[in-house]
């Protein structure tokens, strides 16, 4: 079975041989290498050990510069990728076990300009490489890619999902009266990881009672006594790929104070299925936030939705397109977007449900499938 990384630097070569007879590409930003290293990347401040890739167009091969700290774990992850070759960088030179050299960084920018400075046309990411020399802009082309989600990045995605989902539902057996925000945050993160994610998307946002109207809550000490509606935002990786689900979670008997919440939960849910149906290729972004808006200004409840609609999810959870009124982005197929309207009443509570869907020729397809609302 091909490996994802030569399928990723095929389309890159693919897609810069359409427009440039370029031979060599170099590659050096972080949006670049994190996406073609999927499977080595962790958000900051981890990040990603590789610091550049050479791409020899004609063979479709790539050599790639990586801090030795990570080395044996790239060889490891791609042993059986026959497509790309990864290089030591260190301080100062060694000769490993294995008999391979390290390069200083000296080294390593002296090789790569040697392998750039005959070349008529480079292809690349970095614009400041371009100021005494022809250049393809990758960034453009990089962009594209992204968020044009082959099938292979679609399952993983859809793997992410799966568990995130199974997470929800079973946290329903642990969370009971006394039970703490960080502690349920606790148990999420652990469970995620017993169900086979190899981490966490992000800091999961977990909310109990009145934090649920703080849209970017940070779980404290504040315990469910049992009568509390539960805001949980929460994500995992598998592969460098990630969800991004939020779910209600709400008692059959509600404190007396929250008696309201249920109705305004299915008015959201009402939004999210009006956003679903008119989710298609070619629509401007800024246009899917508006309708949601404008369902919303129906209800009397524009001004309490205080965020963008969504955002395309991937190798980072917040990539592009940006759904908001502000993008300039307009939906392509291939793009793997959260739909999230929200409301929050500061001071009472707050009620948002976010699912993830992807959008081909024929609109938009639910990846998500558990119940918007959670019954404990």
């Amino acid at each position: 079975m091909t490996h994802l990384i030569e399928l990723k630097i095929s389309n890159i070569v693919n897609e810069v041989k359409r427009f440039f007879d370029v031979d060599v590409i170099l590659l050096k930003s972080r949006e670049t290498l994190s996406y073609l290293f999927s499977e080595l990347y962790n958000p900051p401040p981890e990040d990603i050990s590789v610091s550049s890739v050479l791409i020899d167009t004609r063979r479709s091969f790539a050599t790639a510069y990586i801090s030795l700290l990570d080395y044996h774990r790239a060889t490891e992850v791609y042993s059986n990728t026959h497509s790309i070759s990864f290089i030591p960088v260190f301080s100062y030179n060694l000769t490993l076990q294995n008999g391979i050299k390290t390069l200083t960084f000296d080294d390593m920018k002296k090789e790569i300009e040697k392998s750039i400075d005959s070349v008529k046309v480079l292809a690349t990411d970095t614009a400041s490489l371009c100021e005494q020399r022809l250049c393809c802009n990758m960034k453009l082309i990089i962009e594209m890619l992204r968020r044009r989600k082959m099938e292979a990045e679609l399952e993983l995605i859809k793997k992410a999902i799966e568990i995130t989902e199974k997470v929800f539902i079973n946290s329903l057996t642990f969370i009971s009266p006394g039970i703490s925000e960080k502690a349920l945050s606790g148990k999420l993160t652990e469970m995620a990881m017993t169900l086979g994610a190899e981490g966490i998307a992000f800091s999961p946002i977990v909310a109990i009672g009145r934090n649920t109207a703080k849209p970017h809550h940070i779980a404290q000490n504040t315990v469910f006594n049992g009568c509390e509606p539960i805001l949980i935002d929460f994500g995992v990786r598998i592969q460098g790929y990630v969800s991004d689900i939020t779910r209600m979670i709400l008692p059959k008997k509600l404190c007396s104070e929250y008696a309201t919440i249920e109705q305004h939960v299915s008015l959201v849910s009402e939004v999210v299925d009006f956003v679903l149906g008119n989710l298609k290729p070619n629509n401007a972004a800024s246009v899917i936030d508006s309708i949601a808006r404008e369902r919303m200004k129906e209800k009397g409840l524009d001004v309490y939705f205080i965020h963008g609609l969504g955002h395309g999810i991937g190798v980072d959870v917040h990539e592009l397109p940006r759904i908001s009124l502000n993008s300039k982005d307009v939906l392509a197929s291939g793009d793997t977007i959260t739909v999230e309207p929200g409301i929050y009443f500061f001071g009472k509570y707050g009620v948002r449900i976010e699912e993830d869907v992807y959008v081909n020729e024929s609109g938009g397809r639910l990846l998500t499938t558990s119940p918007r609302i959670l019954y404990i």
